[in-house]
């Protein structure tokens, strides 16, 4: 079994700005999604191909989900949290 890095339930930001690979509907591929620094937190974890973790994020402030990679995330300290 693969090691997580992240839950269901931890706040995480994004390190990287997170483009439309072509998997999110009604945005053109390559374009923009999420901001670096925005601020989200993990609802669902699932495998691509067996190979790569995915963490499916909830962005409040943008009211969107997003599958992202662990490289794209980082933990949120919770006491330095915004309200998510």
């Amino acid at each position: 079994m693969m090691e997580r890095k992240f839950n269901v339930g931890d706040v995480v930001r994004t390190k990287k700005k997170i483009k439309n690979d072509g998997t999110f509907p009604g945005i053109p591929w390559g374009e923009l999604i999420v901001g670096i620094g925005e601020e989200g937190v993990i609802v669902d974890v699932g495998l691509f191909l067996l190979t790569k973790t995915i963490y499916t994020v909830y962005f409040p402030r943008l009211e969107i989900f997003v599958g992202c990679l662990e490289n794209e995330l980082e933990l949120v300290d919770e006491q330095k949290a915004s309200t998510i």
